[in-house]
């Protein structure tokens, strides 16, 4: 049975899966020779990919870590505020690709900083509701 867009509600792990989106987004992005130059690739928009991949592993390795002590958690939420500081360093490098390539316009990276500003979003929450879960002994 389908559900409507507008009925789904948001799941715990929609941090990693706007990641994917996004990681997708930028790759797509600057390897289209329409917005990005292949003279351009190799000095700017290799570094947005890199950032991307970081984030992307950030989010994963925060996901597989599963709190079930203090020092668990503590290290889950290391990795969201890596990943959280990933987005921004993204969000500098796509500003850097806007201000030097004449092809790079803010309305063609509007689907990316709309999944960024959302991966942000979702970042937070899910560190300010992560907690140690207690695993029930069988």
């Amino acid at each position: 049975m389908a559900v409507y867009k507008r009925n789904r509600k948001e799941t715990a792990t929609q941090y990693v899966v706007t990641a994917q989106a996004l990681q997708r987004a930028i790759v797509q992005y600057v390897m289209n020779d329409k917005y990005v130059p292949k003279k351009w690739r190799l000095v700017l928009a290799q570094h947005a990919i890199n950032l991307a991949c970081e984030m992307m592993n950030n989010i994963i390795a925060a996901h597989n870590t599963f709190p079930t002590t203090e020092d668990k958690l503590a290290i889950r939420k290391e990795y969201l505020r890596k990943a959280y500081i990933n987005c921004y360093q993204l969000q500098d490098s796509l500003m850097c690709l806007e201000n030097i390539i004449p092809t790079v316009t803010i309305k063609s990276l509007g689907e990316i900083a709309s999944l960024l500003v959302d991966e942000i979003g979702l970042i937070t929450k899910t560190g300010k509701n992560s907690k140690v879960v207690n695993q029930q002994e069988v």
